[in-house]
């Protein structure tokens, strides 16, 4: 126990002294602080203290009660109480109550008290580091619970189409970032979105949801696709903090034979459409992203998708990275595309294709990218496999 503050709590000053100087044999280091009553000791604490030597006998507490009046006040410092008599039943009754170990007064020795004192640290440590655990994983439980009702549940019915959403927020240990996808089916078609907001903190994943929701009520409500858009950009200018905040979105509207797509562009990476080994880029007539000139009724690009095929919307945490460790050269979606056409070609499973991208794109990067990422993967059953 070198150079740690030990708080004994003991009126009777013959016994303080006692125990100090059996202290100080065993460890001449140890810093003791000695209070006669334990208001004294709660008002004038040392933050540094890591364990307390408790009379149960105090002027102003006596028994369990003192014990309970210290642990309110600082619960994490490990305590070893003093009793006075062997056969006292209130040594095993303080552990019960939250003690860490009880000693005799009279029946214990230097090394004992100093044995003792040593292992309630090491107990109480572990004490805290078990609830700290067990709080971690509460929090880790409910945040997994609360990302599931904040991301979207695909309103889709079709059996020709199968999709795979994947999401990966870029602050460390964020529960969401500002990407946010939607998979919507009308009798017009099925509407896939993906879109990224400026910015990275909870403001931001807040108005990510926020435009998603407007997305997909609008487009519920019939709207045409760059009604929609223009909708969501009323939203976001209602919604956004300051002036500076803006998103980028890509949408594609199928239609209900799924042999043609519509796409739009605002300020968004393009769509990768991929048939057989082929993966091309979505080019659209690009429109600025969402808030950057209000008003803009974005231009529709029309694609027709014979046979089987797959579509990649992604967000532009996925492109971002360095093309390897240190570097200054982006990733870009043409090397997107070349390593989605490697994976197809070694029989990659669809619904693992974003997992796959993230990982190459962190190992480029070396290490963790910066960004959210958000993959939504699309594809006809034929193409899906």
């Amino acid at each position: 126990m070198s150079d740690r503050t030990l708080v004994l709590i003991e009126d009777d000053a013959g016994d303080a002294l006692l125990v100090s100087e059996m202290l100080f044999d065993v460890d001449p280091d140890l810093h003791v602080t000695q209070f006669a009553t334990l208001q004294s000791a709660i008002d004038s604490w040392p933050i540094e203290a890591e364990c307390v030597l408790l009379d149960l006998g105090l002027p102003d507490a006596f028994g369990l009660s003192a014990l309970e009046k210290l642990q309110a006040h600082v619960p994490d410092a490990p305590v070893v109480v003093l009793t006075g008599r062997l056969d006292d039943a209130s040594g095993p009754a303080a552990l019960a109550a939250g003690a860490q170990d009880f000693l005799v007064k009279g029946q214990v020795d230097a090394p004992g008290l100093e044995r003792a004192l040593r292992y309630a640290v090491e107990r109480g440590r572990a004490t805290t580091y078990q609830r700290e655990l067990i709080a971690a994983e509460v929090r880790a439980e409910e945040n997994s619970r609360l990302q599931r009702g904040l991301l979207p549940s695909p309103l889709i019915q079709t059996d020709e189409l199968r999709f795979a959403p994947f999401y990966r927020p870029g602050r460390e240990r964020a529960l969401l970032g500002g990407d946010f996808y939607d998979v919507v089916q009308t009798d017009t078609g099925v509407h896939l979105l993906i879109g990224d907001v400026s910015g990275h903190s909870l403001d931001e994943a807040a108005l990510g949801v926020a435009l998603r929701i407007a997305w997909r009520s609008l487009v519920l409500a019939g709207l045409s696709q760059p009604d929609v858009l223009l909708g969501v950009e009323k939203v976001l200018l209602a919604e956004r903090g300051d002036d500076e905040r803006y998103a980028s979105v890509a949408t594609v509207s199928l239609d209900p034979d799924f042999s043609t797509a519509r796409v739009a562009l605002c300020g968004h990476p393009a769509p990768l459409l991929i048939k057989a080994d082929s993966v091309v880029e979505l080019v659209a007539e690009p429109t600025p992203a969402l808030a950057i000139a209000p008003g803009i009724s974005p231009q529709l690009t029309t694609v027709h998708l014979a046979g089987d095929w797959g579509l990649l919307l992604f967000t532009d945490g996925l492109i971002e990275g360095s093309v390897s460790p240190g570097a200054v050269d982006r990733l870009g979606a043409t090397a997107l595309a070349r390593h989605v056409e490697a994976l197809i070609g070694r029989s990659i499973p669809r619904h693992s294709l974003a997992s796959n991208l993230l990982a190459e794109a962190e190992r480029r990067h070396g290490g963790p990218l910066p960004d959210d990422v958000a993959v939504l993967t699309v594809g006809t059953c034929g193409w899906w496999g």
